[in-house]
């Protein structure tokens, strides 16, 4: 049986953990189960299915975005002290930085639609915002002010999880149950 408190165990030590380089991995995946937790506790299998589409979009995005930039290193060690080439290099690593950004973006969509649907479902809102500037982090990403937004969201995502009530109250399974029928 699926609890809202072990989704806020859960949740809240993963998104503490996916704060840190070497801990991102286990913590992604302590979030992966809490929102399973949620998912099965709300009787709402989109949420899971969106949080499934986010985690895999960004993950496909971060890839391009690596393997972009390890094929720039690579095509640099070989052309050092040609100019045109090099800016040739820059051109075709600026697109595919855009090309893994406008992925990754398409992701945390698909994050804060779980997020939201988390936050009308429980009322913890700090869902909704975290989810909200994860978006707006991933649209400024290119900019320092996106990477702030990144690491506010993570912090409130974090605060979002432990928030989490260990049962909805009566009111809310009511509703619950009619919303899953």
């Amino acid at each position: 049986m699926a609890s809202l408190k072990t989704a806020r165990t859960w949740g809240g030590f993963g998104a503490v953990l996916s704060m840190f380089y070497f801990t991102y991995f286990l913590g992604f995946i302590m979030k992966l189960f809490a929102v399973k937790e949620i998912s099965v506790y709300l009787k709402k299998e989109q949420v899971m299915k969106d949080y499934l589409w986010a985690a895999m979009l960004n993950i496909i995005g971060n890839l391009i975005m690596l393997g972009a930039f390890y094929s720039a290193w690579d095509q640099m060690q070989d052309v050092i002290g040609n100019p045109e080439e090099i800016n040739a290099i820059f051109r075709s690593l600026n697109w595919w930085f855009f090309l893994g950004a406008l992925i990754m973006l398409i992701g945390v969509w698909f994050l804060r639609r779980s997020y939201d649907t988390i936050a009308s479902e429980t009322g913890v809102k700090t869902f909704s915002t975290a989810g909200l500037l994860y978006l707006w982090g991933t649209v400024f990403i290119f900019f320092f002010i996106g990477y702030l937004l990144i690491v506010a969201a993570a912090v409130l995502e974090a605060m979002a999880f432990f928030g989490l009530p260990e049962e909805l109250p009566e009111g809310s399974e009511e509703v619950q149950s009619d919303s899953a029928q």
